[in-house]
């Protein structure tokens, strides 16, 4: 049992054993071939005194002048010069009826509110409706109440101080009522 004799010494990997081994590098199967002409060696002379006989600037101007005309400018729009220059847009016209219309019948709310009289019926109300309509607004008044009881004390923000306001607004029109109908005879106007 064990390992066998001569094996018994310590058993340390060394570096990089257990990485898979590359063939080693050899020549190119099939070398590239040059796609660029050689550099030229150092002792080579360059070829001086190539000249051309051509005429740049004529040639140019010959160019220019047989080419075809590119981008033609466009004139800048007239806008005086479109059909509808000058008139009302038809959302103005539109709006303006709108707005119009709006206030025919503000101000005919206007009239019937400053002249019910012509229209009205009055008459008075019974003391049971009386009675029940001021049961019914102490009811409203007590939950309206409980509601108003459970908001706190501290308003830190704008909507706890405005829902606060609104139920001391609503508890005060609800207490005017009650004694505007226990103060006695209460005559109503209905329109017709």
């Amino acid at each position: 049992m064990g390992r066998p004799d001569g094996a018994n010494g310590p058993m340390f990997l060394h570096a990089h054993e257990k990485e898979p081994k590359l063939p080693s590098p050899g020549p190119p199967s099939n070398p590239k071939t040059k796609v660029r002409p050689p550099v030229p060696a150092k002792d080579e002379k360059p070829t001086m005194g190539l000249t051309s006989n051509k005429n740049f600037i004529t040639a140019n101007a010959v160019d220019v002048i047989l080419a075809k005309p590119g981008k033609v400018p466009q004139p800048e729009f007239q806008w005086t010069q479109k059909p509808d220059y000058g008139k009302v847009p038809m959302y103005l016209k539109r709006n303006k009826d709108r707005v119009a219309k709006e206030k025919e019948q503000f101000t005919q709310y206007l009239r019937m509110r400053e002249a019910p009289e012509a229209n009205a019926h009055v008459s008075q109300l019974s003391p049971e409706d009386r009675a029940q309509l001021i049961r019914h607004l102490k009811a409203k008044w007590g939950s309206v109440n409980t509601a108003y009881q459970g908001v706190s004390l501290s308003v830190d923000s704008a909507v706890k101080k405005a829902r606060k306001e609104a139920m001391e607004r609503e508890l005060a029109e609800i207490e005017r009522d009650i004694r505007t109908l226990e103060r006695g005879e209460v005559v109503l106007v209905v329109d017709d």
